[in-house]
């Protein structure tokens, strides 16, 4: 009965195939006389007895002088009986050379392998423990014949690696290594290396060093990965609804299957979608990368817009029957800026307020074929204290409420507004409702709730103006004030001298303020 690899086994066939074809392929040529017609036939015999997999080669010749070489192509192992998914190894073209002086001394020692067109695709696995076909016993003999190899010189240029996830129906993650070399490679050696790829999405181009191995016979996802990385001109504009050139760097190390990450980015131009302004953005972060899957998990980032620093932690994830990966974040702006938040949302020469704001929440984009700003979700509170408005006839009218809230002359001189403002809101499809949203000033509170449009900028809101002073009061007294204190009853409230049902409406720019009596 057919059992699924383990991933301790799928690690090593990755890490051990590659090794084992070269050295097993040169070894045969050696052994067979050069102009021998079953060569290719004895090869792909030894190949498919060492890996236990389905070998073919479509050619394969060789020569002793003037250097001893091997070359073919069209190289392809697949694990057996698994036809319901890609070849674990293809390989367009391979180059073996070495010396025979070498070659006598050390059998297996290789001096120089480059591969072109090498496709890996790693299947998914079912866990370390689950399904083990061999003893530890037995995959620690295995190994004895491998820990024989070594390759001075190891390159494959325009490698392509996929990622087969594990959950049935997610994508699969791709990446394209342009430059992969690595000196020494054997099993039993500290391996390091020098590689350059593609990240897919941002698109940017990372180079990448450090060491692999030693091989972990009976653990294979406990080898050890190390290195540093720079990320370079990553495109934002591949993220439907973003937009900035993102660099970054940081560096790496863990076990295959569980490799922390530490890094800075940096985004002098970072934009959405909904016609605001790029600022610039950098972060500090500390993440995990499953690497049988691809999913990324962040520790905690530390990130900074202008002048206003949040935290946060989360996670970038796939889904069974979902292309891409959604992002789940939860963060905190415990002391951030207003006019920086409002300058990445509206393209304005002067914000509309000023003020010290305060949030917390939670932001989940879906891994949907949409603008960033039509599929984002985000839930959370916030607060502002002490904020300005920026229009000085906005201002004029709050001082005003602020003069009549408190029941004061239009004469008497009052202080600048300072306003506070704090709410509760849960965006999605592109639209900010507010389940609640109060508003104050001195002498005046505003008591809201309602939606807003971030692409029509329309506004929909109702709720209660509250007034320390009483209508009569507001009147401003004298013979009118006297006649109005009769109906002082019908508006007060407990807490509040008048409180009346208002609305707004219209657009962001052409607000209608009202009272909502019907």
């Amino acid at each position: 009965m057919y059992k699924k690899p383990t991933r301790r086994q799928r690690w090593y066939l990755l890490a051990g195939a590659v090794a084992v074809v070269l050295a097993i392929v040169f070894a045969a040529v050696l052994s067979i006389p050069i102009k021998s017609d079953t060569l290719k036939e004895r090869v792909i015999a030894l190949l498919s007895d060492q890996l236990e997999s389905e070998v073919t080669i479509d050619t394969l010749e060789g020569r002793v002088f003037p250097r001893v070489s091997v070359s073919g192509g069209g190289v392809v192992i697949r694990q057996k009986g698994r036809t319901d998914i890609p070849p674990l190894i293809s390989i367009k073209h391979f180059e073996i050379h070495g010396s025979l002086r070498d070659l006598l001394r050390h059998p297996r020692r290789v001096a120089e392998v480059r591969l072109e067109g090498l496709e890996v695709k790693i299947p998914p696995g079912d866990g370390d423990d689950d399904g083990k076909d061999k003893s530890d016993a037995e995959q620690r003999a295995q190994a004895q014949k491998l820990e024989q190899v070594i390759i001075d010189r190891f390159e494959a240029p325009d490698t392509v690696i996929t990622l087969i996830p594990r959950k049935a129906g997610k994508q699969p993650k791709v990446f394209t290594v342009h430059h992969l070399a690595m000196e020494r490679l054997g099993i039993n050696q500290t391996i390091p290396y020098i590689a350059t790829l593609t990240n897919p999405i941002p698109k940017g181009e990372i180079e990448t060093s450090g060491t692999f191995g030693p091989w972990d016979v009976v653990h294979p996802a406990r080898t050890r990965l190390t290195g540093s990385y720079v990320f370079e001109k990553a495109n934002l504009d591949t993220i439907n609804g973003l937009g900035g050139i993102l660099s970054s760097k940081g560096s790496f190390g863990g076990p295959l299957n569980h490799i922390e990450v530490q890094g800075t980015t940096q985004t002098p131009d970072f934009q959405i979608d909904v016609g605001g302004a790029s600022v610039p953005l950098t972060t500090r972060f500390t993440a995990l990368v499953d690497g049988s899957d691809g999913d990324t998990y962040l520790h905690r980032v530390e990130g900074k817009i202008l002048n206003s620093e949040l935290t946060a932690t989360g996670a970038v994830i796939g889904f069974e029957g979902v292309p891409g990966r959604q992002v789940e974040i939860d963060f905190t702006m415990p002391n951030g800026r207003i006019e920086d938040l409002l300058k990445l949302a509206m393209n304005s020469d002067k914000p509309l307020l000023n003020g010290a704001i305060h949030m917390k929440a939670k932001l989940v984009i879906p891994a949907e074929k949409k603008k960033v700003i039509d599929k984002l979700k985000l839930q959370g509170d916030f607060g502002l204290t002490q904020a300005k408005f920026t229009d000085a006839e906005v201002q004029t009218k709050l001082m005003g409420l602020s003069r009549r809230g408190q029941g004061l002359d239009k004469d008497e001189p009052a202080a600048d507004v300072l306003s506070n403002l704090s709410g509760r809101m849960v965006v999605d499809n592109a639209t900010v409702s507010f389940s609640r949203l109060t508003f104050s000033v001195p002498g005046a509170q505003v008591d809201l709730a309602g939606n807003y449009g971030m692409r029509s900028e329309t506004i929909d809101f109702k709720g209660h103006l509250k007034l320390q002073a009483t209508l009569s009061e507001v009147a401003g007294g004298g013979v009118k004030g006297f006649f109005l204190k009769a109906f002082d009853p019908f508006f007060k409230k407990p807490g509040a001298g008048m409180v009346l049902p208002i609305k707004i409406a219209g657009t962001r720019k052409a607000p209608k303020f009202g009272l909502d009596m019907f």
